[in-house]
């Protein structure tokens, strides 16, 4: 009988631990900061791989942004809006979106091209990305 009490004791004891452990871990999710860095990263990965593949640079001298867009649209995810911006030296080239400045949370990722094979004429690409929040 005792070892019979001595078993059912453990057990309980057993029982009560894994819910202690489940009740203090169940509650943790993603914060809201890695949520950004992993948006940043996309970006970045993805006009690395243009930029890899020698699409962004063809599209950056000729300033063709929509085509930018289009193609990074597969590393970004649909629920974020997005729009691409490109810099000179000096000022940006293309037009900065109005809806950027209505936006509480916005996040941007930049990307340096130096230019085109036989002229210096640096590009800065930058992917300004919200909603997120």
């Amino acid at each position: 009988m005792k070892g019979i009490l001595f078993t059912v004791e453990v057990a309980f004891s057993i029982l009560m631990i894994l819910f202690i452990l489940v009740f203090l871990f169940q509650g943790q999710n993603e914060t809201p900061e890695y949520r950004t860095i992993n948006y940043k990263y996309q970006a970045y990965h993805g006009l690395e791989v243009l930029e890899k593949r020698g699409d962004l640079r063809d599209n950056a001298v000729s300033l063709d942004v929509d085509e930018i867009e289009t193609d990074i649209s597969n590393f970004i995810p649909s629920h974020l809006t997005y729009e691409v911006v490109l810099y000179n030296e000096t000022a940006n080239i293309t037009e900065i979106p109005v809806a950027i400045h209505s936006q509480e949370d916005v996040i941007s990722v930049s990307y340096l091209i130096a230019g085109d094979m036989d002229a210096y004429n640096p590009k800065d690409v930058r992917v300004y990305l919200w909603g997120f929040s």
